[in-house]
């Protein structure tokens, strides 16, 4: 098999996805843009008609499912099983990926052929070990009890919403996962803990978690957003670095005051001025290197994490152009003072405004998005 049998696969639905469009373009614009050769396939039920066309018109092969009656982070798990199941013998790799907050910078799978050696499994970490991450090690602690947790709390965190593999494993891991959710009725999300808990046990010789200077996947959660406060004194791997002029993410490695920052906006939902300072500092902004000596990752996810950087990335992935840090200073400019009209119930700015650099750790925050 070669790279026109990999495939990219993801799931998109719920009732949000049936009452407006948009939301997929920055997404399905860098898939485009990174080379990847092979197969597109998204699962979808109740997406809004908009969308559809333009998963079509980006190549995209719909699998059209009736509304699942559990909830969408229990759901999920179940459709990719059944698909795998039915599927996964036409694949070489499969690219597992979230939708809504995740670019590609460069075909994945070329990566996956230099690097995955005898593994079957790559995986993105986040990289903290999960006891030391509040919300990670509260889901493990609820959704999976104390004796699995403990079995697992000296780990990585694995992203749940971005790994790699041979078909045949992703197919396991799917389906150990469905059996651990499926009769899950509590109030938060249990995939992406589950999937830790089966990829550190059940599949752990198979398992590969690359450094984040090895290019494979970086994910925005504990370096753009509030939580990159208490997950600082715990991180495996450095903070990325920004091109600045190119929008492209780097590899970190020992970070450089010197260099210029942008800085972060923590006040979720409000647009507000590109302000590149002086005397960078990776809690306060990230850190901007003309020539980076960090290797490009090859998928960023979560690269929303930071409302000022989302916009960044949105801006580079517009369809038909490319990124033109002018032109953005002056669109940036032109929308700073504009609240959008609609916003996540992922991030709560009333919750989440942080403008100091405490490496404390924040209660409270934690994701409760089982839907």
């Amino acid at each position: 098999m070669n790279s026109t049998q990999d495939v990219i696969l993801g799931v998109l639905g719920t009732h949000w996805e049936r009452t407006r469009a948009g939301g997929v373009n920055t997404y399905l614009e860098s898939i485009r843009r990174s080379g990847f050769l092979g197969r597109k396939v998204m699962i979808v039920f109740d997406i809004h008609p908009d969308t559809r066309k333009d998963l079509l018109r980006y190549g995209f092969e719909l699998q059209e499912v009736p509304t699942p009656a559990e909830p969408f982070f229990v759901a999920r798990v179940r459709l990719v099983w059944e698909y795998l199941r039915d599927h996964y013998k036409e694949f070489r790799f499969v690219h597992w990926l979230d939708v809504k907050d995740l670019v590609l910078q460069n075909d994945p799978s070329i990566w996956l052929e230099k690097n995955i050696g005898k593994s079957s499994i790559v995986a993105s970490s986040e990289p903290v070990p999960i006891h030391t991450e509040e919300t990670n090690w509260m889901w493990a602690k609820t959704i999976l009890g104390e004796s699995k947790a403990s079995e697992i709390a000296h780990c990585l965190v694995i992203n749940g919403g971005t790994f790699s593999g041979t078909a045949e494993a992703l197919k396991e891991i799917f389906y150990q996962t469905h059996l651990l959710c499926k009769d899950y009725t509590g109030g938060y999300p249990p995939c992406q803990i589950s999937m830790n808990y089966v990829m550190h046990t059940m599949l752990k010789n198979e398992l590969y978690i690359p450094y984040w200077s090895e290019g494979y996947a970086v994910c925005g959660h504990p370096i753009w957003s509030p939580w990159r406060m208490p997950c600082w004194r715990n991180m495996r791997d450095p903070h990325p670095v920004l091109e600045v002029n190119t929008c492209v993410v780097h590899a970190g490695t020992e970070p450089n005051n010197k260099n210029p920052m942008i800085l972060f906006d923590d006040n979720w939902g409000v647009n507000t001025r590109l302000q590149i300072v002086e005397d960078s500092h990776p809690l306060r902004g990230i850190e901007c290197v003309e020539n980076p000596k960090g290797k490009v990752f090859s998928i960023f996810h979560g690269y929303d994490r930071n409302w000022l950087l989302k916009s960044m990335f949105e801006f580079k992935y517009r369809e038909g152009t490319d990124f033109n840090l002018d032109a953005f200073k002056k669109w940036n400019e032109n929308t700073s003072q504009e609240v959008p009209k609609a916003r996540r119930g992922l991030r709560r700015a009333k919750i989440e405004t942080l403008n100091s650099c405490s490496q404390l750790p924040q209660p409270g925050r934690v994701f409760r998005r089982h839907l």
